[in-house]
């Protein structure tokens, strides 16, 4: 019974201790650090949306921990069902003609999350050759897993 009490103290103890290190504050640079991840992540992630391509979009998302707040005031709970509604939705645009971001604030949480908000206005063209523009703002939490930064959640409005 000791052993199994120990062993379930010390589990705990090394829980406690790797939460604290997770939520420890971050220095500046490594603030820096993770601000300069997550920008450079969110422009390629602004690339790959550009090309219409779903597959270069969707890698950005974790595909076990991804959720959404959609704009119509629904959830989503896994990549399957975000994917669908994505590929769906690229299938109606011809092109861009732009695709902005402003106000862009990225806020790290630890070494391994940060919350990304923004602002955005996209213009492009239909399958149906009518133009079109769109403003609103987003929110995205980024996680790093092996080195590489994913999108496990987003939230995203429009303006009227």
């Amino acid at each position: 019974m000791n052993f199994n009490v120990n062993a379930l103290i010390l589990t705990g103890l090394i829980m406690i201790t790797a939460c604290a290190q997770n939520t420890q504050a971050l220095t500046e640079a490594e603030e820096r650090k993770v601000i300069t991840e997550v920008q450079a992540s969110f422009g390629a992630l602004v690339a790959a949306a550009k090309t219409l391509r779903a597959e270069p979009y969707l890698a950005f998302f974790d595909a076990e921990r991804l959720t959404a707040l959609n704009e119509d005031g629904t959830v989503t709970h896994s990549l399957g069902e975000f994917a669908e509604h994505y590929t769906q939705g690229i299938t109606h645009i011809k092109t861009y003609t732009s695709l902005e971001f402003s106000n862009v604030k990225i806020t790290p949480i630890n070494r391994t999350m940060a919350i990304l908000v923004n602002e955005y206005e996209a213009g492009f063209i239909l399958a149906s050759d009518e133009a079109i523009t769109v403003a609103g703002a987003g929110t995205q939490v980024w996680s790093k897993r092996n080195d590489d930064w994913k999108l496990v959640h987003v939230a995203s409005s429009t303006k009227p």
